[in-house]
């Protein structure tokens, strides 16, 4: 009788038409998928004869009741695109799937996660010394199952069957994590569950929740009501990036807060997946929330204030907590309240970022450091974290904080997430603390993937999927040493400035969650990034199935310009580049996007200044384009000419920041990055052109705003100068500010023809803007990219 209602049930699914995730899989994109694709790679996978079929008979036996919910939980996820229930069972010799846990020593003590999977024509046998293994060992064998797998939805006309083989596997480190920030903006419940599912798949096993921050307050405490009722929102949000700029609100109200049932579902899911949940209470820092609700945790200056309040800006804030006994109290309760929805063993108190003025201003502060006899206000950083140890330490949890709380001393039991490069991990490692590898260079997801003009928002700096594979969380000083097992792996993290959507979030993490998820399970040795790139088109298929947003920037191709010869007889030799071999790329040098008509690239060429030239790399079985690439290369009679920088100026290198204002390129049509710019902080920017001989010359232009992601200021006056001898100087052209508020993005200036070897540019920079950080004037920086002369 059951097995005549699963044969129903069977038939039912394989005759639903239109499924819509079906249709979202076009048939082209499963062509030429590796048939045994598993990310993160295992330790090793060998293939075998022939192929297991899942039908209607398929049944799960466990032998301990630990792994009933493991197994139920794959069936639960199998049956919705299958149509097949697979019934869980205790002790069935003959099943023919049988997940067995086995005495940890025959894997090793510190093996817990380790798994042996073994797929033959008429069963699966998975080994493991614990949940966890047996968990991954389902995630291993859902990877060798068809894409289509990953429906929601039941899928039609699909073989539900699995590649023979054998897979040995275990994680090189213990913490695989993900972080999410949900207090910029806040993601609704169902997502965060999404997002765990994510973490799930790729076997990562930390989840990062960042609960609270200066634009809103996310999570309940009983005791303090004012955190969600008055913190939890913000009246509105700065547009756009808020550096070195005025700013511009949307006046949309915004905000949210979990409550404790979600919280405590959450947490259970998670669970489920072998996750372990550790939230961030961002302490002493980031707290104009706390204060904006209860000003009285503030010192005197904050206390009094009547404009405090949840920020509608993004950036580090002086808002800071007391270290008042008033304050510890409230702390503590908080703290109280958090472990009791969060059990596992790690509580984040952030740590970060603790701008200390007002400390300074503190007349209680002050009297406090001399009582405790602290020599400066990082000291009072430490003791104040140290306090807030205390509460953790009898709540029975481990403290975790960014790399700052290293600063004046930090509990013998805190662990370090190391984000402001790798020092404060080495560092930590050195002392004793466990650490946490999260630098930012290579972890940070809010960064761009790519210099496509085609990406979307993102905070700054550049993350390749490439860079992010490259990483190793094991640093060469403590590889090999009696340090190396402080270093507990690596986290990935999500800022959400500039992600306001759930499918902003997936865009920005994914793929790049799945490079991270192999930097931390597969052995360094075991890398391979063409490897990795060609089980990518899987991955990418399974993400389609989800229902999941996935950049494809991964097939951005890249435009290297090497310059021949100098002024406007300079061409350039261009080399392009795919990160992967899936694609071919396509190239025009007539401003024109290039289409399925265009050049195919096939080994390096020159082109002429003036030339803009796109690229974007179309893919080899689907025949879909991806992001595109531009280089605008510029013709004018300094072209490659030496460049003398008379006044401050960032100090950038390779190139120099002198040779960029001459190199040919412009970057007026891409995305900003503050290493394409020279960038000025004085009264002037103050530049000397060395033509190399008498030229004669009518006009000077430069560009100073990209226009992409970034609002840059015009200088506020221009003036041309001409010499003969760099030392005899004749002023031939000025524009004043009313003619310079209008420009666009460049400043042209032209003169009557002059004979000069060398020319002067000085761009006056008066302008200021009102920090949306600490309300101040700041001088406004000025960019300036290419200097054209004519």
């Amino acid at each position: 009788m059951f097995k005549s209602k699963k044969i129903v049930a069977a038939i039912a699914c394989l005759l639903i038409a239109g499924n819509a995730v079906a249709a979202r899989i076009s048939s082209s994109s499963l062509d030429s998928v590796p048939s045994l694709s598993v990310v993160p790679k295992p330790v090793s996978l060998t293939p075998g004869d022939g192929h297991f079929l899942f039908s209607p008979t398929t049944t799960i036996t466990v032998n301990d009741e630990r792994l009933k919910p493991v197994a139920e939980l794959f069936a639960d996820f199998f049956v919705k695109p299958s149509g097949i229930d697979l019934p869980v069972s205790l002790g069935d010799a003959s099943a023919p799937i049988q997940i067995i846990l086995v005495p940890a020593a025959q894997f090793g003590s510190d093996k817990s996660e380790a798994y042996r999977l073994q797929v033959t024509a008429d069963r699966v046998h998975i080994v493991a010394p614990s949940e966890k293994g047996a968990f991954y060992a389902l995630q291993t064998l859902r990877q060798l199952l068809p894409p289509q797998v990953e429906s929601t939805t039941p899928v039609n006309y699909v073989r539900w069957d699995v590649p023979a083989v054998t897979v040995e596997d275990e994680p090189r480190f213990p913490y695989r994590g993900m972080h999410l920030d949900v207090a910029r903006s806040f993601m609704p419940a169902g997502f965060v569950k999404r997002y765990i599912d994510l973490l799930a798949f790729h076997k990562l096993n930390y989840f990062h929740w960042h609960l609270t921050d200066d634009q809103g307050w996310r999570i309940p405490i009983d005791a303090y009501p004012l955190l969600t009722e008055k913190s939890a929102w913000r009246d509105k949000t700065v547009v756009g990036h808020t550096l070195d700029r005025n700013t511009e609100y949307d006046n949309n109200p915004t905000g949210g807060f979990y409550t404790k049932a979600e919280i405590r579902d959450i947490v259970a899911y998670a669970a489920q997946r072998q996750i372990t949940v550790i939230p961030e209470i961002d302490i002493p820092g980031h707290g104009s929330t706390i204060i904006a609700a209860y000003p009285e945790f503030g010192c005197e200056q904050q206390a009094a204030a009547a404009d405090t309040f949840v920020q509608p800006n993004f950036g580090i804030f002086p808002a800071v907590l007391c270290p008042t006994e008033k304050t510890f109290q409230m702390l503590d309760t908080v703290f109280t309240e958090v472990a009791a929805l969060f059990p596992g063993k790690y509580i984040h108190v952030g740590g970060d970022e603790v701008l200390k003025t007002q400390w300074e201003q503190s007349s209680f502060a002050n009297a406090l450091m001399k009582d405790k006899g602290l020599k400066n206000y990082h000291e009072l950083q430490s003791y104040f974290v140290a306090r807030v140890g205390e509460t953790l330490a009898r709540l029975n949890r481990k403290m975790i904080g960014w790399n700052e709380i290293l600063d004046g001393g930090v509990a013998d039991d805190a662990t370090i997430m190391s984000w402001q490069g790798i020092k404060g991990g080495i560092a930590a490692a050195n002392l004793g603390h466990d650490a946490i590898m999260t630098p930012f260079g290579y972890t940070y997801f809010d960064f761009f993937q790519s210099d496509s003009v085609d990406e979307p928002m993102a905070i700054h700096g550049m993350t390749t999927l490439a860079k992010a594979y490259s990483y190793d969380p094991m640093p060469e000083e403590l590889a090999g040493t009696d340090k190396a097992h402080h270093i507990l792996g690596a986290q990935g993290q999500l800022w959400t400035e500039y992600q306001t959507q759930p499918r902003k979030v997936e865009y920005m993490v994914l793929p790049r969650m799945s490079a991270l998820a192999e930097v931390t399970w597969t052995a360094q040795g075991n890398k391979d990034w063409a490897d990795y790139a060609a089980r990518l088109p899987d991955l990418f298929a399974r993400y389609d199935a989800m229902g999941v947003v996935a950049s494809r920037s991964v097939y951005t191709p890249t435009i290297n310009a090497e310059r021949l010869g100098r002024g406007e007889k300079a061409n350039y030799r261009i080399t392009l580049n795919a990160e992967t071999a899936r694609t071919t790329i396509r190239y025009t040098t007539d401003g024109s996007q290039p289409n399925q008509q265009s050049s195919i690239y096939k080994k390096p060429f020159k082109v002429n200044g003036g030339t803009v030239l796109r690229a974007r790399a179309q893919d080899n079985v689907s025949g879909e384009f991806y992001p595109e690439s531009r280089l605008r290369l510029l013709s004018h009679k300094a072209v490659g000419a030496e460049v003398e920088i008379l006044t401050e100026f960032n100090a950038s290198d390779d190139p120099s920041p002198a040779e960029q204002l001459t190199d040919g390129i412009s970057h007026q049509d891409q995305i900003y990055q503050p290493s394409d710019w020279v960038i000025f902080y004085g009264d002037s920017a103050d530049m000397v052109v060395d033509l190399g001989e008498p030229t004669s010359v009518q006009s000077v232009s430069f560009t100073f705003d990209a226009g992409k992601h970034r609002q840059l200021y015009p200088p506020s006056s221009v003036e041309i100068f001409v010499s003969s001898d760099n030392s005899q100087w004749n002023s031939i052209a000025t524009l004043q500010e009313s003619h310079l508020l209008d420009a666009r993005d460049k400043v042209r200036v032209e003169f009557p023809a002059e004979n000069a070897r060398y020319v002067k540019i000085v761009a006056g920079n008066r302008f200021t803007y009102k920090s949306n950080e600490t309300g101040e004037h700041r001088k406004v920086p000025l960019h300036i990219d290419e200097l054209v002369i004519e």
